[in-house]
């Protein structure tokens, strides 16, 4: 393991990897990653995952496709199944 690094994320969840995720993208490469278990294992493995697309403000509508679009290209990029799929849903007021 690495004894020094510019930036160290601690926890490997959805949070923690994006975040290390989006410093290598931007060619930071002097960063490292510290989780006690394996990746995604606390909360984030318990999450649906879900991207819902409602009563959103103008920014987090923007944050919301930007998420999407990542999603879809992830697996071309890793090699490796996210598991994202695109489904549709039926709100009542």
């Amino acid at each position: 393991m690495k004894s020094k690094a510019k930036v160290v994320v601690i926890g490997g969840g959805v949070v923690g990897v994006s975040a290390l995720y989006h410093l290598a993208k931007k060619g930071w490469p002097d960063v490292v990653l510290v989780e006690r278990k394996e990746l995604t294992s606390g909360s984030t493995w318990h999450a649906a995952g879900l991207l819902p697309l409602f009563n959103m403000s103008y920014s987090v509508g923007q944050l919301h496709k930007y998420a999407v679009d990542l999603y879809k290209t992830l697996e071309e990029e890793t090699g490796k199944n996210v598991g994202f799929s695109v489904v549709s849903n039926i709100r009542l007021a």
